[in-house]
């Protein structure tokens, strides 16, 4: 097949399994193998020899075929195929239409500096160029950088068709550092944007699980009433209650689910049956399904067959998988927002 006919195919969206439309609203583009080493830290789950992104990198290099998985990756050349063309054959696999692809650009604390960024640039012309009909995208920020680059890096956001910027709060501080993140959040207010902040956990070196609690974002909430924020993780295995809790008092919060691993979702203090039951229940229309991807892409299809087969409802199950990310990420809200702004400033 020529490339043109590649991305008319890519295009196409598959049909529902099971009888649920799919939008996965939380993927990590950046670690293809193309050009890795221009992105920053990208090559560290390939390279990764301890912990949790160590065992996650074994399972994903047996499901990509590696024939020798245990064997330490030194170089880009020794990643497996790995590429734009993955992410579109896994979501026709599983019959997801769309996902959310997350920018990054984040710093951990010193002595470490652990440096994680998956450019706009790259995003745009790998993913949503080609392929519009299958992606939408967040673009990272760096509360630690200069202001006037964190401002210029929301106008750009805007400009280049992002739908908001991510923080991810373990390698960049508290959300509601009003020095760092306050000028971010008015900028994103003015424009129409929304902000996505980390509340699950991390493993980088230089990370700090206290930056993490959900906690924080309610102090975001109340200051900035008209800013959208969605909480990744729903402060899975650190403070689910508070996340949930952040949802159901501020109609200006809403979470995804990620990551929604079978074995884990068991237990209470990560996010269990429990609390999905308050979530249907509260808050239906503000919860978003999403994977982690390409963490746990060796399950991926286990852990959609999971949420379907969850005890709630039909309607629930039809608003989580598809519907409430449809209607926030591709919705017209965020031009209605910035054009109030506009009039409100004449």
């Amino acid at each position: 097949m020529s490339e043109k006919d590649i991305i008319e195919d890519g295009n196409k969206i598959p049909p529902p399994k099971g009888g649920f439309r799919v939008f996965d609203s939380h993927i990590h583009p950046g670690f293809e193998k193309k050009d890795i080493e221009k992105r920053p830290g990208c090559m560290r789950l390939w390279m990764a020899r301890d912990g949790v992104t160590s065992q996650t990198q074994m399972a994903l290099r047996m499901a990509l075929g590696d024939p020798n998985p245990t064997k330490p990756i030194t170089s880009p050349d020794e990643i497996p195929d790995f590429g734009v063309h993955t992410w579109i054959k896994l979501m026709n696999e599983n019959g997801v239409e769309k996902a959310l692809l997350m920018g990054m650009d984040t710093v951990s604390d010193p002595p470490y500096n652990e440096h994680w960024k998956v450019p706009m640039e790259y995003i745009k012309e790998e993913f949503l160029d080609p392929y519009p009909d299958r992606f939408v995208a967040v673009a990272g920020i760096n509360p630690k950088a200069d202001k006037s680059e964190k401002i210029e890096t929301v106008y750009k956001a805007k400009e280049l068709g992002f739908k908001g910027v991510k923080i991810h709060t373990p390698t960049a501080g508290y959300p509601n550092d009003r020095e760092r993140c306050y000028p971010i959040y008015e900028k994103c207010v003015e424009l129409g944007l929304h902000v996505e902040i980390h509340t699950g956990v991390e493993e980088i070196r230089g990370t700090r699980a206290k930056y993490q609690d959900p906690v924080y974002v309610d102090d975001v909430a109340v200051d900035f009433p008209e800013l959208r924020i969605v909480q990744l993780h729903c402060g899975a295995m650190n403070n689910p209650r508070m996340a949930i809790w952040n949802v159901i008092r501020h109609p200006n919060v809403y979470t995804d689910i990620t990551v929604p691993h079978p074995m884990l979702m068991q237990m209470r203090y990560y996010m269990d049956l429990e609390h999905i039951r308050m979530l249907e229940q509260l808050v239906p229309h503000k919860v978003f399904f999403g994977t982690d991807s390409p963490l746990i892409l060796p399950i991926y299809s286990t852990a959609l067959e999971f949420i379907k087969l969850l005890p709630i409802s039909p309607q629930f199950k039809k608003a989580l998988l598809f519907d409430n990310a449809y209607n926030f990420y591709c919705g017209d809200w965020r031009e209605k927002q910035a054009q109030k702004n506009k009039k409100e400033e004449k």
